[in-house]
């Protein structure tokens, strides 16, 4: 059981009818806890947000599964879960022992010394949603429905994908079955990462077919300027970026994506690059279309150098490439800090991919829920979006642990932009709740 944040901040809504404006309250804590989950039917992760004394609103990660449970029916299928764990655990061993003895053996100090604190922080979590401790100061918990019961599923046109920097420390191979396990439908994988794992594209192509998911690439871009006004520049970038158009027709991916050039003189006029990186985009969707990928160029945040950044520019650059595999990728992280994020997407003309993470004033990429943007509204924008989005963000910690909040998060703040989760002081039909 593990304790996730509380950095959620109050949202106002007006109350119909009347006018009266009230407070909707949100989950100021959730926590990560593995249960038996009626649709997957196996055990998965569950974000459980804590209401009052008697509710409580359990999520299932990787489906998306929401219940508004009774408190105490929580604890008891907690510790069921618990008692079934116990249990195996011999058995597990005993796997463990027989299938890598010297790894075992090896592993085994390690984790005699961590468990007791494991099973400490379990103890405390659980004392936490038996009794929640004061604390000042205390936003107001979540408020739940009158009675327990299984909410709704909502309707998502768009497909959601794992960004691979989350797992930066894993294999092509891990980072897919994470993806799998946590209920992903897909996997962006990132050029670098497959190029200093030597990574077998074909293998990954194969393992993320046999586990259904979808496949993009963002293209090599690091150390790169496609609009370089110094040809050897320009040329090496146009290079190493058609060796990822050929690296995305190994691995599967329909789509890659691309930064746009930058500018590298000093106050130079932005108008000097825009040929340049016109006619490298020119060229790589030439090469694309006859390996029968997307382009999708990403616009940049407002920073020295990028000329990328307005919808005014990614159309316009859109529109002087002139070719129908090639489009723009929304970022909502490099959207100028302060404008209408709605209104920025509604400039877009022609968005082939989106990329989502949290961001406030002075950082980007942040896990969901970090920053300060509203997430809501953003995914509000993006209802009717069929394509594909990339929960960003960039770990190099082993572990699941990002991968799994980002995932748990999208899908409350989805069912948020959806009003599945409103005001239920008045009655349980708000929340859309089929009471059993």
């Amino acid at each position: 059981m593990k304790r996730s944040g509380n950095w959620l901040a109050q949202r106002r809504a007006q109350r119909a009818g009347d006018g009266e404006e009230r407070i909707v309250p949100t989950a100021h804590e959730r926590y990560e806890i593995e249960l038996h989950c009626g649709r997957c039917r196996r055990t998965t992760v569950h974000l459980v947000a804590i209401g009052d004394r008697s509710l409580s609103r359990v999520l299932c990660i990787p489906c998306g599964r929401a219940v508004a449970v009774d408190t105490l029916q929580f604890m008891e299928q907690y510790v069921d879960s618990v008692m079934r764990r116990l249990m195996a655990k011999p058995f597990e061993i005993t796997t463990e022992f027989t299938r890598s003895p010297r790894e075992f053996i090896t592993s085994l100090p390690s984790r005699v010394l961590t468990k007791p604190f494991r099973v400490a922080a379990e103890l405390r979590t659980t004392m936490d949603i038996v009794r929640l401790r004061r604390r000042t100061p205390l936003p107001p918990p979540p408020t739940m429905p009158a009675a327990p019961g299984e909410l709704p599923a909502v309707a998502r046109r768009c497909k959601v994908l794992l960004s691979a920097p989350l797992m930066w420390a894993h294999s092509a191979e891990e980072i897919v079955d994470a993806a799998s396990d946590l209920g992903y439908d897909g996997v962006e994988m990132w050029a670098y990462l497959l190029s200093w794992g030597a990574a077998d594209p074909a293998a990954v192509k194969a393992r993320a077919q046999q586990r259904g998911l979808l496949l993009t690439l963002h293209a090599q871009s690091w150390d790169l300027n496609l609009s370089s006004r110094l040809d050897p520049i320009r040329a090496a970038s146009l290079d190493v970026t058609h060796a990822s158009l050929d690296l995305a027709e190994r691995l599967g991916a329909r789509l890659v994506v691309i930064h746009p050039g930058r500018i590298t003189v000093p106050f130079d006029d932005a108008e000097a690059y825009w040929p340049r990186l016109v006619a490298s985009l020119r060229d790589l969707a030439d090469d694309a279309a006859a390996r029968g990928l997307q382009l999708g160029v990403e616009h940049m945040e407002p920073r020295q150098g990028e000329y990328v950044v307005t919808p005014e520019h990614a159309n316009r650059l859109v529109r002087a490439v002139d070719r129908p595999n090639v489009g723009t990728v929304l970022d909502t992280a490099h959207i100028p800090w302060g404008e209408d994020e709605p209104a920025f997407i509604a400039g877009l003309e022609h968005v082939v991919h989106v990329h989502f993470s949290d961001a406030d004033e002075s950082r980007l990429h942040l896990p969901l829920g970090q920053g300060g943007r509203d997430l809501v509204r953003l995914l509000g924008a993006l209802r009717e979006y069929r394509g594909a989005i990339a929960l960003e963000g960039f770990s190099i910690e082993a572990g699941t642990d990002l991968v799994r909040w980002n995932k748990g998060r999208f899908e409350e703040l989805w069912r948020e932009s959806t009003g599945a989760y409103r005001d239920a002081t008045s009655d349980t039909t708000s929340w859309g709740v089929a009471t059993t």
